[in-house]
Order: C-alpha cells, then sequence, then structure tokens
C-alpha cells in the first residue's frame, strides 16, 4: 500500500521501532522504511527520541537524520495547536502541548500521523487529522 501524503511518525512508533523486542507498529515502521515510503519527522519527535535513549544515541542520531523534518510554518502553527486544544478540551479530551503541536505539524503539511498514541485517535472525529494506524 502506497502513501501519497507523507507520513509522519510519532515517538510511540519510533520507541517500538527502536526497543529490543519491536511489535507490528516497529515492523511496520520497518516495511515503510524498505519500501522508500515518505517517512517524516518533527523536532518534537526527534527531542523525545533522543532524550530517551540510554545507549546508542549518536548511532540513533545518525540514523534519524536521514528522514525529512517538518518545521513548524509560523505564528498559525501555534495558533493550530492552541485551537486544537480547546477544541479537545472542550469534549472531555485532555492533550498535552506536544500532542496538540504534532497534530498542528500534521495539518499543516498534509501529513499522515502515525501513532500508538491513543490520544490521537480519540481527538481525529474532532479535526481533519489522517490517522496511518487505528488502535
Amino acid at each position: 500500500m502506497s502513501v501519497a501524503s507523507p507520513i509522519l511518525v510519532d515517538t510511540s512508533v519510533w520507541v517500538d521501532f527502536f526497543s529490543r523486542s519491536p511489535g507490528v507498529a516497529g515492523a511496520e515502521l520497518r516495511r515503510l522504511i524498505a519500501d522508500a515510503e515518505p517517512v517524516v519527522l518533527t523536532g518534537i519527535v526527534v527531542t523525545e527520541i533522543l532524550q530517551g535513549l540510554v545507549r546508542d544515541a549518536k548511532k540513533v542520531e545518525a540514523f534519524l537524520a536521514q528522514w525529512e523534518i517538518l518545521e513548524p510554518q509560523g505564528f498559525a502553527t501555534y495558533v493550530i495547536a492552541a485551537e486544537t486544544f480547546r477544541l479537545a478540551r472542550s469534549q472531555g479530551l485532555t492533550l498535552t502541548t506536544v500532542d496538540v503541536l504534532i497534530t498542528a505539524l500534521a495539518l499543516e503539511n498534509q501529513a499522515t500521523l502515525f501513532t500508538l498514541d491513543r490520544d490521537f485517535a480519540r481527538l481525529a472525529p474532532h479535526v481533519p487529522l489522517k490517522l496511518y494506524w487505528r488502535l
């Protein structure tokens, strides 16, 4: 299955990918990479991955450096993030600032979000967020 839009891979999937015993999500990310699908990252995700490492940080850093980084497009990115946070809260959902920033970057770039984080699945019915991975 080829995906036309960029696939923004969330920290949860990368953690599975790098684990000693990867699960289904880690295996799917390996397939996406092998098939040269349009995998992308954000700076927030890179930071979360690297700050959680206890070994091989430089090796992982070099590995992650090969993918495009989605950058905030300016003030509007943060407005979208805040609006998403308020909308989620009005629907009884509590999201982190990191999650709404990732959502804003995905929305701005028409990216499909590949995640294991159930908060995104709860958010998706309320915003036009495309999810690659449904839990």
